[in-house]
């Protein structure tokens, strides 16, 4: 079997086609071979014919030919055009029965073109690899192959196979050449006949220059795709980074990745992540365009710092081109979803050197993402996170100018109260909006009795609900923010939380407690606690704002307090801690106007202790000051919560009894006077004093509908008591003195 012709490169090629113009080619079987090759070469029994008839003007025009066909391969850069083109000139210049161009694809010679042939019988042609058959052949020599007759050479001709009833295409004679470009083959081009043909070395010269010349098209056509293709990914990197410059909010600029990057990079799947505190990776838009990734749930794309190949950029801050997810040890499935065949393309964002977010691209099948795909999405996450940080900076602008106001406006009204009471709910309120939270508790702390009193409630609505105060002693957590001025948060669901502070959490059915001390002067005055009934995650920034809103506030409180100390110590009686005659006054001028208007009654005793003058002469006035601290507490134990007593002047007393009727009026008188008929006043060294007192009532409005007239009727029943001998009640309508005691019956 003879081995096919072989026509190496150099001047045998083109060289020989000038020879021959010049009349210097000589007509021998070894004449188209360069003399290194041909010594290589066994003597071959059909030889190359070397067409000695030609004339030099034939030969001429074949020059021009080829002149011709590289002038129009190198005006296009259309590769279709170009690679009908090739296989077009081909077969008219060497007067073949079909020619086929193969271009290499991943180790595959793929057919790209054909001409002379049905484009069923082209289609039916075989797909080679680089190492397989004649193609390995010619890809081995690295110049042009001639096969003058498959039958002496393969031992018969090559048959292709068409489909359906078309004729059998047989392949007799072939001369190959490689195309080649810098020093890598990309494809084959081939002529093919039908019968023995033997090729000359003008066909050789030709197929040689006319493949060199179609290498170098063909890459310039690839890199002017390329050059055409990076410049509207260019332009979609342009618009995308201008609409992400537009961007304002997070959740924006996470469309417009997802959005713009398919301009760019084909994908079935997207997603854009932003890296949280501590170690969590939030999805912040997904875009699906294949089956299973058009709808997937959010919270199943959530992950780790780590964790799966997301994760794992966000961890290290380098972008991975996974080719084979499934066969990646970095990867992990999502949960609810199936192993399939994918490939990954995952990128960090990083901003002022640390990694704040990822972009993830799926796509189904293997191999679905170059290096080319990395290097663009890399940029596009630059522009990113540069839009990111913006928008967050943007934001924490706006945030800062909210705060501020809020700050400004909780400022303007506290400074519009001196009422501890009515500042605690003003801050509970703002304080509750600002953290976005449930509830909000203001609280007190008397360090001396190592109470904290509860102040202020949001909702307002449930300060009726508050426990009045509660022992600190028995919440280890809440003493330490108090003693150590710390910010604590407790978690119900924390196993490790203080057992106390959960029991009352998950009674009043909360989650989440933050606790933040007040701190007035660098001394902690009180508490701040701020519930959540779901889950909540206090940042850095959240809490900043809220121990500087609960300073200011404190400074606010603390205020108030100050005040009402001062306003206590001028409206009671320090000796008695009685309200004071000009209290009494003012505070009987509201009550009354409050009983008019919701058309309640409401009553006035007048109390005067009996021979007091007595006391002072015979024991002295320390020792009368003693008796009057005592009959003030005497008194009290028998009053409500909302009676207001206040001492008049003197040993006389005064008490405002609020929704309370005559008859009710005249009880409480007769309590008062039982009560002191019951207990001698008993001092060190000396033995039980007797007091006796008297009492005058008077009710609205049946008595007076004005401070001044309800005070004088009952001071007119108290001094008719006195006139029928003191110790006893009577009521500014009643002619005779009436003592009501628990178990008696009123004096006659």
């Amino acid at each position: 079997m003879a081995a096919p012709t072989t026509h190496g490169p150099g001047s045998s090629a083109t060289g020989s086609i000038f020879r021959r113009i010049v009349g210097q080619e000589r007509a021998s079987a070894t004449s188209a071979l360069p003399e290194p090759l041909a010594a290589q070469v066994p003597p071959l029994p059909r030889a190359v014919d070397p067409a000695p008839g030609l004339a030099a003007a034939e030969l001429a025009d074949r020059l021009d030919t080829v002149l011709g066909i590289v002038g129009r391969l190198a005006a296009s850069h259309d590769r279709n055009e170009l690679v009908l083109m090739i296989v077009d000139e081909a077969i008219r210049v060497l007067h073949a029965d079909a020619t086929v161009l193969r271009i290499l694809r991943e180790d595959r010679l793929e057919v790209a073109a054909w001409a002379g042939i049905p484009d069923d019988v082209a289609r039916s042609l075989p797909v080679y690899r680089r190492d397989q058959g004649w193609p390995a052949e010619v890809i081995r020599a690295g110049h042009v192959v001639a096969y003058p007759d498959l039958t002496d050479d393969l031992g018969g001709p090559e048959s292709v196979m068409p489909p359906g009833d078309l004729a059998t295409f047989q392949i007799v004679g072939r001369l190959a050449a490689p195309l080649s470009h810098g020093g890598r083959v990309i494809g084959t081009l081939t002529a093919l006949t039908q019968e023995r043909r033997a090729w000359t070395s003008g066909d050789v010269a030709f197929l040689s220059t006319l493949a060199t010349h179609a290498s170098i098209a063909l890459a310039n056509a690839d890199l002017f795709e390329q050059t055409v293709a990076r410049a509207a990914q260019l332009e979609v990197l342009q618009t995308a980074s201008a609409r992400l410059s537009r961007a304002t909010s997070v959740d924006e600029i996470g469309r417009t990745i997802v959005e713009e990057t398919h301009g760019i990079i084909d994908y079935h799947n997207a997603r854009v992540y932003l890296v949280e505190a501590p170690d969590q990776v939030v999805p912040i838009a997904f875009e699906g365009r294949v089956g299973a990734y058009e709808d997937v749930d959010y919270d199943l794309l959530r992950c780790r710092l780590g964790e799966g190949f997301t994760g794992w950029v966000a961890l290290h801050g380098e972008p991975i081109l996974v080719n084979d997810a499934n066969r990646d040890p970095r990867g992990a499935t999502i949960s609810g979803t199936d192993d399939i065949d994918e490939s990954m393309l995952v990128v960090p964002m990083r901003y002022d050197g640390i990694t704040i977010g990822v972009i993830t691209l799926s796509k189904l099948g293997l191999d679905g993402f170059n290096t080319d795909d990395l290097r663009l999405l890399t940029i596009l996450a630059d522009r990113a996170a540069t839009a990111v940080g913006l928008a967050r900076l943007l934001t924490r602008t706006r945030d800062l100018a909210g705060e501020l106001r809020g700050l400004l406006d909780m400022s303007a009204e506290l400074s519009g109260s001196l009422d501890p009471r009515q500042v605690a709910n003003l801050m509970a309120g703002h304080l509750a909006r600002a953290m976005n939270v449930d509830e909000c508790a203001i609280s007190y702390w008397v360090r001396s009795t190592g109470r904290v009193d509860s102040l202020g409630y949001y909702p307002a609505l449930l300060i009726e609900q508050m426990e009045p105060f509660y022992d600190v002693s028995a919440y280890p957590e809440t003493l330490r923010v108090l003693e150590r001025q710390e910010t604590v948060i407790i978690d119900a669901d924390d196993e490790h939380a203080d057992a106390a502070e959960v029991a009352l959490m998950r009674q009043d059915g909360n989650r989440v407690l933050a606790m933040l001390p007040l701190v007035a002067k660098g001394q902690s005055i009180g508490l701040v606690e701020l519930f959540s009934k779901a889950p909540i995650t206090f940042d850095a920034e959240r809490l900043a704002l809220a121990r500087t809103m609960a300073n200011e506030a404190a400074m606010a409180l603390e205020n108030a307090r100050l005040y009402e100390q001062a306003r206590n110590l001028a409206d009671r009686d320090p000796l008695t801690g009685f309200y004071n005659h000009r209290y009494l006054h003012e505070r009987l001028g509201e009550e009354v106007i409050r009983s008019a208007r919701g058309r309640r009654p409401m009553s006035v005793l007048m109390l005067d202790l009996d021979d007091f003058k007595l006391v002072n002469d015979t024991f002295g006035h320390l020792f009368g000051d003693r008796v009057l601290t005592w009959t003030a507490e005497l008194i009290r134990s028998t009053l409500r919560a909302s009676d207001i007593p206040a001492r008049y002047g003197g040993d006389e007393f005064a008490i405002i009894l609020p929704e309370t009727d005559a008859d009710e009026a005249h009880a409480v008188a007769g309590r008062i006077v039982a009560a002191f008929r019951d207990h001698h006043f008993v001092s060190e060294g000396r033995g039980a004093v007797p007091i006796g007192t008297s009492i005058g009532t008077a009710s609205f409005p049946a008595d007076g509908r004005t401070a001044t007239e309800l005070i004088a009727a009952a001071d007119r029943a108290l001094y008719r008591v006195k006139d029928d001998g003191g110790n006893d009640a009577a009521g500014a309508s009643t002619s005779t003195p009436t003592l009501t005691v628990a178990g008696e019956s009123p004096a006659a």
